[in-house]
């Protein structure tokens, strides 16, 4: 294999041209988001903590969604690196029928106990029934939901970044025209408000997925969806469930976590939470070159292993990762500067207005360990190496953000900006753990 500042060069390049596609879909997605809260704070500042409410609850039931996901890209990875497109195929066939059957009981536990889940947090009663509102009919779109992220994951594992992309262009554009069209009632069209934010959103999802249908069945797709061959294989199932399982119970262990700690956001009353909502569309905004090299890290550490080019593995990893920091920190910079105009888009309130500015001003003192923490997580799943990652946010969730969460906030005169100042702390601590693992080189060894 080549050695140098070309080869550096040739992997940079390759690792770019995978991420940009992801980086780019998922800036779609969230402007698609930030319009909707835009729309939606037209409702009022309770309609807008409602949604970010409920898209906490939708995140951690979801989360079974995130480990199938993450199965489904490794292994068809690993077979795309093989050269074994049938069993590449099979993977995507059977992540399908895994994700429909587990989508169901999830589809019908949240739209029966969504209020309940919601009253958790001790929101407002306002509050948690708009937002029951919002995810109820969202949560019954789960099965839709989880086979077109599925599918997302398939073709990005065989290297097919750009497809996602353009499917993804297409559910942003529907999104947004049924939002503005259910929410406000606008040409002729029931006004629905909150729930027709949610209908807006679960109607894309629908057309969407029958788009990746379509492209995954035709001859010139890099991964097919086939009828013929076996729906159900022991072995297949199992290393799906196998590298699946750890990513989901990482999710779940995450999204729980935010449950306590989005509880502590709401004990300093509806403009904190409003804020943090703000906040946290500006965070995915942000996060989004991170997650993209993160992608491109999973796909060509699963392939280069596929392969038997460990070495070219271990270098995606660190290749990635530094690109990912420079990235990261550039974002960073740029959320400082805009913080205040962004901010305004959302909001007129001048509480949760100074609120909004000091949350994003230290999301970006995060964002180079973030860059670092997805892109060395993403090569350690690509690896099939998902404990880790879970053993990491683990450590970072449970251990350093809620216990330094609850003493900035309540023990101390910072205050909500000392539980938002915790999660700044905790990505470095997260990115100082998992560059240990994936330096060690353990994860080379592991079979798919």
């Amino acid at each position: 294999m080549p050695n140098g500042r070309f080869f550096r060069l040739a992997l940079d390049k390759e690792i770019f041209s995978l991420a940009w596609p992801v980086i780019i879909s998922n800036l779609l997605q969230t402007v698609t988001m930030f319009v909707d809260l835009l729309m939606v704070g037209q409702l009022g500042h309770e309609a807008l903590a409602a949604v970010g409410l409920g898209s906490q609850v939708l995140f951690f039931i979801w989360a079974i969604m995130m480990g199938l996901s993450t199965g489904t890209i490794a292994i068809v990875a690993r077979r795309s690196g093989e050269g074994d497109t049938n069993r590449a195929d099979n993977v995507l066939k059977q992540s399908v029928v895994l994700g429909v059957l587990i989508s169901i009981p999830v589809a019908l536990l949240g739209s029966f106990f969504g209020y309940q889940m919601l009253s958790v947090f001790g929101a407002e009663e306002q509050v948690v029934s708009l937002g029951y509102e919002y995810i109820s009919l969202l949560f019954l779109a789960s099965p839709a939901i989880f086979v077109f992220f599925i599918a997302s994951s398939a073709l990005r594992g065989v290297g097919d970044t750009k497809t996602p992309l353009y499917v993804s262009a297409l559910l942003n554009l529907i999104n947004f025209i049924m939002n503005y069209c259910l929410i406000f009632g606008n040409f002729g069209f029931p006004q629905l408000g909150v729930r027709g934010a949610a209908l807006g959103t679960t109607i894309a999802f629908a057309i969407s997925l029958l788009v990746y249908v379509i492209l995954l069945r035709r001859k010139s797709s890099r991964i097919h969806l086939k009828r013929e061959g076996a729906y159900f294989t022991l072995d297949t199932i199992r290393s799906i469930l196998h590298i699946g399982t750890p990513s989901a119970l990482e999710q779940a262990l995450i999204q729980f976590g935010f449950v306590v700690y989005i509880a502590f956001i709401v004990s300093f009353g509806t403009e904190a939470l409003a804020a943090h909502n703000i906040g946290a569309r500006i965070q995915s905004l942000a996060f989004m070159p991170g997650f993209g090299f993160a992608i491109a890290t999973t796909t060509m550490v699963g392939q280069s292993l596929g392969s038997k080019e460990p070495d070219k593995a271990e270098k995606s990893g660190w290749e990635g990762s530094k690109l990912s920091f420079i990235t990261m920190t550039s974002t960073g910079l740029l959320m400082v500067i805009l913080a205040d105009p962004i901010s305004k888009l959302f909001t007129t309130d001048n509480i949760v207005l100074a609120l909004s500015n000091d949350w994003i001003a230290l999301l970006a003192l995060a964002t180079p360990a973030v860059g670092i923490h997805f892109t060395m997580a993403g090569g350690l799943q690509g690896a099939g190496d998902t404990r880790w990652p879970l053993y990491v946010s683990f450590i970072g969730l449970y251990i350093v953000r809620l216990p330094l969460a609850y003493f900035l906030g309540f023990m101390t005169p910072l205050g909500v900006q000392g539980v938002w100042l915790s999660m700044s702390l905790e990505y470095y601590v997260r990115a100082a753990i998992i560059t240990n693992r994936f330096r060690k080189g353990k994860w080379k060894k592991i079979s798919v």
